[in-house]
Parts: C-alpha cells; structure tokens; sequence
C-alpha cells in the first residue's frame, strides 16, 4: 500500500509563518500539530523558528539592543506586509519554544487555537462597560468591546482597521471581521489580505470589497451602511445580495418583512438622476394626475396644533406632481415646514393596496448663503395604517391605534456627514423589501424632523421636491 506523501519542509515552513502571525486558521493548525507530532525535523524548524521570532520582538520592542544572540545568521521567515515596530511580546511563543515532549509527540501550548487576530492601536476617551482594552493589547477570536463612551481603533493582521465609537458592543468573531451589535463601527479594508472584511449585525451583513464604510446597528435591530470608498456587498435573509457603491448607503429595518431603505445622491440636475433610484415619476400611485391620492396635514403633538406649510413653501400638492424641483434652491417648487418642530403630512392612497416603494426626494444648495445645503437632508419616520386603522392622530399621541413603522431616514447618517460639505446637495431615499409588498396600507404618514444647526440657530426643514408610491401592481 502506498503511503501518503509527508508534507514539503516549505510547506512545514510556511504554516509556522502563519502561526507566528496569527493567521493560521483551524484546518491549518490541524496539519502543523500533526505534522509536529510526526517529524523531529519539524520539531526542531519549529522551535528555531518560535524562539528566532521571540527574539527579534524583544529587540524590537527595545528590550535587547544586541544582535549578539542570533548565531549563523539565521533568518526569520516573513510574509509580504508584515509589520514591524514595537509590539507587545507574545510570551505564549517564548513558551511554546519549551514545549513538551512526550512519548515523542510534541504538543503545543493550549493558548494557541485562539491567537491574537487584531491590535489595539488607539484609545480615546473610553469609559468601558466591562474589560478594558489598552493600547498595544491583542484581541483574539470572540473578545467582546463593549464601550460606554469614546472610541478605540483596532487593527487586523490582515491590515483592516476597525473604528468604533461608544456606546458601542462589538465582538471580534474572525481573523478579518466582526459582530456590531449596537453602536458605529467605521472601517478600512484597503490591503489584499483584507479585502472581504465583514461586520454582521442582526439583520445583515456587510462585505467589504477594497473600501470605507460605516455600519451603523440599533439594540432594535435596525442597521445601515454607507460606503465612503470603493463598494460594499449587503446581504440580507430573503433578499439578492446587494452591491452598494461608494456615495451610497442602506439601511434595514427588521420585521416580519424586513424593509430595505437605500439612500443615494444624485447629479444635482433637474434631471435628478442617481446611480440606481430612478429619477421622479409621474406614473406612480400617489401622483396628483390620477386624482386618486389626497395629501393633508395632521396634528403634531398632543395639544392638537395644526401644521402649516413655511410661509415660502409651495403647496403640499407640489410633492405629488411627478417631477422634482428645476433648480437647486427652489422654495416654491418645494414643500417644507416652519423652522422647529416637528412636522407631519399623511398621504391617502384612497383605497387600501399592497404598497411595494415609497421613494422620497430633496435637493437645495443655497442661492442665498452660497455653499449651505442645510434643507437637503431627509430626517423622518415613515409610517403605515390599513384601511380601518386609522384614527386621525399620529403613532406618538395614539400608538394602539393600527400603525406600523415602516422605516426610520436619516440620510446625513447615511452620508456620514461631519460638516455641511459633507451633504449631497440633491438626495434620494428608496425604501422597498424584496420585490414584495412592504405591507397593505392606505395612509402613509411622515413624522418629518428637522435637521439641528449650528450655533444655536433654529432647526431647519427638508425641501421636498417629489414622493412616489408604487403598489405591487404599479407598471
């Protein structure tokens, strides 16, 4: 009977490399411990290499400034992008170097099936919830960050960098990703070993695709993503996997149908065209010419108070006549609210239809304050009620009366944005599920928030230019 073919020394060499920089996964940790049970020669690479290693980190760590210790001028193998500098000494290799042996059979320390995956590279103002985390400590598979406040930036040995931003619980689950399971989580994965870098969250997973994103997660289970940089791949139970390029965003809002909410920028034309969200439409439900939807505004608190339009804005109607603003600072073509409180408008589809999108757009960059783009930003609450459930009030005064929260925007989290720069001047919001209704409703009502400006100066209100709604049975 033939016997199988031992492993190459090359072979033996190069899963030692790996398991010196905690990249050996769990097949490959298998093969070495076998391959160290079975060949003296192994054995013995395998403590040269460990100590060799050991050594070199103390000289580098500053600890020993002399060479004099390395004899034959032994080499350390390295792989292409290993980093150097000052590093805290794995003891646990200088450990494994007087492994043991017994009855011939080498055994390597139990410290080693979880070996550090990620650094510590940065800590800023952190309050910890449990176990803290100094910089230049290792993170392995499983340890959890669990932040009250501040943030801390940690860096994969694949060369993805996580930022996280407290409150905040994230739980390193790979050698290049983790779990978000509330908080931010800013991320790079620019570096070949790093490309499909993954944050999961519970109602999604982010794949990066040699990119910038920000993930965002709710105790909830609402979560979003925006890529600042390259292109992340979205995948949600129950739907295609989605490919959001940079400038995009996606949120999911959990449910018994969970709902995607995609949010673009457009090309700041009367075009308004965006990479995926078609332009305004004047064949969907809601538009005015069907004469079949009736627009109106409720009471936004509990006192009762009526809403009004700002004294600029156009008429309600201008939302619903199948095409956006002509220009970037429009007032009249536009429909907003006063600066400062909350505003809400419902939409009365007439009859009750399984609704499929609702897709929203604003656009503003002042002709005034040259630069400000501070009524562009879509800040709502979208909900739902069927044809016997609605009461008149909104969800916050009369919540057991039938509404379903269909989806949470917020587009400058979207967008990440710091600064007003930052903010596309004209914007889309697409809110749909997997090419199925998103619920039966009638009404659809938008508890619409106003956009905080800075120094102390009133809130201020998106310029809506269109709404659509499509039903499932919409061409």
């Amino acid at each position: 009977m033939k016997e199988a073919a031992s492993p190459s020394p090359d072979s033996g060499e190069m899963l030692v490399q790996q398991f010196l920089e905690g990249t050996l996964d769990d097949e490959g940790f298998a093969t070495l411990q076998q391959e160290l049970r079975e060949r003296p020669e192994a054995r013995d690479r395998y403590l040269e290499a460990v100590k060799l290693d050991a050594l070199l980190r103390e000289i580098a760590s500053g600890k020993d400034e002399s060479l004099s210790k390395i004899e034959g001028g032994t080499n350390c193998p390295r792989s292409e992008g290993r980093r150097t500098g000052p590093k805290k000494t794995r003891w646990g290799i200088a450990l494994a170097s007087a492994a043991v042996v017994t009855a011939g059979i080498m055994v390597i320390a139990p410290w080693n099936p979880r070996p550090g995956v990620a650094e510590v590279t940065a800590v800023s103002g952190a309050r910890w919830v449990d176990e803290g985390r100094m910089q230049g400590s290792w993170l392995r598979r499983g340890d959890p960050v669990k932040l009250a406040k501040g943030s801390i930036e940690i860096r994969y040995r694949t060369g993805a960098v996580a930022r996280l931003h407290g409150p905040v619980h994230f739980d390193v689950t790979s050698r290049n990703g983790g779990f978000l399971h509330y908080g931010q989580a800013w991320a790079r994965a620019d570096t070949t070993a790093s490309e499909g870098f993954t944050v999961r969250t519970s109602s999604g997973v982010f794949v990066d695709r040699g990119t910038e994103f920000l993930t965002t997660a709710k105790v909830d289970g609402f979560s979003q993503v925006q890529v600042t940089a390259g292109a992340v791949d979205a995948e949600v139970e129950g739907f295609e996997r989605k490919r959001i390029e940079k400038g995009s965003g996606m949120g999911i809002e959990p449910g018994d149908i969970p709902v995607m909410i995609r949010i673009e920028s457009g090309d700041e034309t009367p075009a308004f065209r965006f990479p995926t969200i078609p332009p305004p439409s004047a064949g969907d439900l809601a538009d005015r010419a069907r004469g079949e939807t009736e627009i109106r505004l409720i009471s936004s608190d509990e006192r009762g108070r009526e809403n009004i339009p700002h004294q600029a804005s156009g008429s309600p109607a201008v939302i619903l006549d199948g095409r956006g603003q002509s220009g970037n600072d429009r007032p009249e073509e536009s429909f907003f609210f006063p600066n400062g409180a909350t505003g809400m408008f419902l939409l009365d589809l007439g009859r009750e239809v399984p609704v499929a999108k609702v897709h929203t757009y604003s656009w503003h960059l002042s002709e005034v304050d040259v630069g400000k783009r501070r009524r562009a930003v879509q800040r709502f609450t979208l909900w739902g009620a069927g044809e016997g459930d609605y009461s008149g009030r909104h969800p916050a005064v009369d919540p057991q009366h039938g509404w379903t929260r269909i989806a949470r925007v917020d587009t400058d989290a979207f967008f990440g944005v710091e600064d007003e720069p930052d903010r596309p001047a004209q914007q889309a919001c697409a809110i749909h599920s997997n090419g199925l209704a998103i619920g039966r409703f009638r009404y659809l009502l938008f508890q619409v928030i106003p956009t905080p400006m800075p120094d102390g100066l009133p809130s201020r209100h998106t310029f809506f230019g269109e709404i659509d709604v499509f039903s499932a049975s919409t061409p």
